[in-house]
């Protein structure tokens, strides 16, 4: 017999129901502190109100209804802007849906979006509801959910920042309350008895002095020291895993760079947002020494203050010309460095916090000064006006390799190689460099060879070098697959090796777009997956210059040439550039408008209520279904961009641009611009412009042309044209 049908019990019932909350509650609490799940309170409320609606005994036409509407409405308030009676943000959410199921048929869980896993934790948390109503109701029983959910937070505690001190506690107190309570009503339905309510007085009281006084106990008993503080490395220790590689478990930025090599797992946690008006690196610090395994500092060198946040420049001659900028970072909370990211360039940090700046003077890391570092967890926002550099092409190769280390202006450290360097990489270096005449034609020559098809990029199936192997040996002729610590370690060593200096330098890219922001620039999200390296090289009487061996992405560094030939990722001379950042402006809004369009109703209709009667209700959800597939076919010019830029977004090897050009041109042939039999590829593109009043297509095709006819490479054109392509499939929401 349930618990609910005995007579006198729902006074109880309602207890029950209240301690089930409880613990409940305590699977998310930890949510926010190693998740980036945000908004609990909205889950917290979900399950209280079904806690109740279950207590009242509603029926199913009205719990279900309830917990639907809760949810969607939930859904929008967090994702979603305008009115909620504007149904046009239920066809973006459907669209979403539709668009996550596929990435689960697939296996894709990494892509799916934020405001479909919420409807499936809202799912998740409303079966929990069911599961213990039918445990305490039906079975009386709470003691596997009890120890699941003690197994659940103790691992939190040992393995994550998470502290659990008072989640145990608070565990212990709810879970042998309802045990004892439990216990109690399993009796009375052996033994078919009802017992007043002195009876249960009586075992009530005798139960919560005994757990309160084993609960006190605990607490104020003396503890030993842990056998073992950190479980990760004695868990390594007792299964012969203790010599585990740093690079196998390396996720987004890290401190030890002296063993490079291995896999790693994406993670995409944030680590910081930034606005501003064009895309740039964001350095951390420098490394100078390479030992054959990895990167160190050997010396750290003495740090100085910055007066007012102001930088020496460190990086540039005063004949480079360079264009003032500005950067708003902010930090994520969670984030647990306390460094700055900054620009190459930088020439000012404002912090909004109360705090002053040092920066070491070999690794060029800025940090809070001593006194305050290690009261500061991460530097939260500041803002960084810095000084982009434009290089010119024909000043670069001017410069000469000089013969003798001692000739540049300072110490041989940019030019240090570790005697165990294999011979066959300094005759590496040399063959690549002997027909070129000047420095920057030998380090494009190093950075084209390293971007060129004998390498691959790869973050999974990456070796780890053996004890009497060089790092950049193995990946130089062994393996050459890796990422890019692979890439800007075997740079900088080959430039060494053919007498040029340079360093390694890391930090992260500049993200992915999040939104158009306003006039002081685009808004960027960072994560640990854009944590990155490159390479710096020393040009006499020039300076610092950023290059990017690493295939997949691309130089911020601009090269102005007279002959107004691109030598770089990012080539133009000033018009041309200003020509860029008009284009830039002008995707801006396009992709701003795109997002409120997806929110404006394109056709209204209504569906069918819901009826109590079970008999209608297969009726319903088949009507249901079809409109679903209505409006998916109705709306296909909406989802279809979509799942096409999913598609061929990702890939980066030598045939996705020919494949993802013939989908733009039957996307085109879909909004009733096809292609005629008599236009070639440009008279198309320029009709295509025309309609648009824009120079993409052309651009786009210009490029596809280079890779079709001329056999360029065709991924590294890809790269360049990815966002011309993605701004014409998805043209039709601007």
């Amino acid at each position: 017999m349930p618990l609910d049908d005995q007579k006198g019990s729902r006074l109880s019932l309602l207890l029950f129901y209240f301690l089930a909350f409880l613990l409940l509650w305590e699977w998310l609490r930890p949510l926010d502190h190693f998740t980036d799940t945000k908004h609990t309170g909205f889950f917290i409320v979900f399950i209280g109100l079904t806690f109740l609606l279950t207590f009242f005994r509603m029926r199913w036409f009205v719990t279900v209804p309830f917990c639907v509407l809760f949810t969607f409405i939930s859904i929008h308030i967090l994702f979603y802007e305008g009115s909620i009676f504007d149904l046009s943000w239920v066809s973006s959410f459907l669209q979403d849906v539709y668009l996550n199921i596929t990435f689960i048929q697939t296996g894709q869980w990494n892509d799916m979006i934020p405001s479909f896993r919420t409807l499936l934790f809202f799912v998740l948390l409303w079966l929990l509801v069911y599961l213990l109503h039918y445990w305490v109701i039906y079975q009386r029983r709470i003691l596997f959910f009890f120890m699941m959910t003690v197994a659940y937070i103790t691992i939190l505690d040992t393995f994550t920042p998470y502290d659990a001190s008072y989640a145990v506690i608070r565990i212990v107190l709810i879970g042998f309350f309802m045990m004892g309570l439990l216990y109690l009503e399993r009796i009375k339905l052996m033994e078919r008895i009802t017992l007043p309510k002195v009876s249960v007085l009586k075992w009530f009281l005798p139960l919560s002095v005994l757990i309160l006084a084993a609960v006190g106990f605990g607490l104020a008993a003396p503890k030993s020291d842990p056998k073992w503080p950190d479980p990760v490395p004695f868990l390594k220790k007792v299964t012969n895993q203790d010599r585990v590689p740093a690079g196998e478990s390396k996720i987004g930025y890290g401190n030890h760079d002296e063993s490079l090599g291995g896999p790693f797992q994406q993670d995409d946690t944030p680590v910081f947002t930034w606005q501003g008006k064009e895309r740039t690196y964001f350095r951390v610090e420098t490394k100078d020494t390479y030992t054959g395994k990895g990167w160190i500092e050997t010396d750290t060198g003495m740090s100085y203050q910055l007066s007012g946040g102001n930088v020496e420049n460190l990086w540039f001659d005063h004949k480079v010309s360079t264009e003032r900028n500005t950067v708003r970072v902010k930090v994520d909370e969670h984030y647990g460095y306390n460094h700055v990211m900054y620009p190459i360039g930088a020439q000012n940090i404002k912090p909004k916090q109360a705090v002053s700046l040092e920066m070491n003077g070999n690794t060029e890391q800025i940090t809070p000064i001593s006194e305050q570092s290690g009261d500061i967890r991460n530097m939260g926002s500041y803002t960084v006006t810095y000084n982009s550099p434009v290089y010119k092409q024909d000043e670069l190769q001017k410069v000469k390799v000089r013969q003798n280390s001692e000739e540049y202006t300072f110490s041989d450290r940019y030019m240090q190689l570790p005697d165990t360097l294999p011979e066959r990489v300094k005759n590496l270096a040399i063959k690549l460099t002997e027909g070129q005449d000047n420095m920057f034609d030998k380090v494009k020559a190093i950075e084209d060879y390293l971007g060129s098809n004998e390498f691959t990029y790869e973050t999974e199936n990456v070796t780890v070098p053996k004890d009497d192997e060089d790092y950049v040996d193995q990946f130089l002729f062994e393996t050459k697959i890796g990422y890019c610590d692979n890439f800007s370690s075997s740079m900088v060593v080959l430039l060494r090796s053919a007498g040029i200096p340079a360093r390694w330098v890391k930090g992260y890219t500049s993200g992915e777009y999040k939104e158009a922001g306003n006039k002081k620039g685009s808004i960027y999200e960072v994560t640990n997956n854009n944590a990155h390296s490159w390479v710096e090289v020393y040009f006499p009487e020039q300076g610092w210059v950023t290059f990017e061996p690493t295939k997949g992405f691309t130089n911020p560094a601009e090269f102005a040439s007279s002959d107004k030939k691109d030598s770089g990722s990012e080539s133009s001379n000033p018009p041309e550039k200003a020509k860029e950042d008009q284009k830039e402006e002008r995707k801006q809004p396009e992709k701003e408008e795109k997002q409120k369009e997806k929110r404006e109703p394109a056709v209204s209709k209504k569906t069918p209520s819901a009826h109590a009667s079970v008999s209608t209700g297969w009726y319903v959800a088949i009507a249901a279904v079809l409109l679903a597939a209505v409006l998916l076919y109705v709306f296909r010019s909406l989802w279809l961009p979509v799942f096409t830029v999913r598609k061929w977004k990702r890939r980066s090897d030598q045939h996705v641009f020919f494949e993802a050009y013939g989908a733009l041109l039957k996307q085109m042939k879909r909004r009733g611009l096809p292609k005629r039999d008599s236009e070639t590829l440009r008279e198309y593109a320029k009709r295509i412009d025309e309609t648009y009043h824009s120079e993409d297509m052309l651009k786009l095709t210009a490029n596809y042309e280079r890779a079709l006819y001329r056999n360029d490479d065709a991924a590294k054109l890809w790269n360049d044209s990815r966002e011309l392509w993605e701004n014409l499939i998805k043209r039709r929401w601007s």
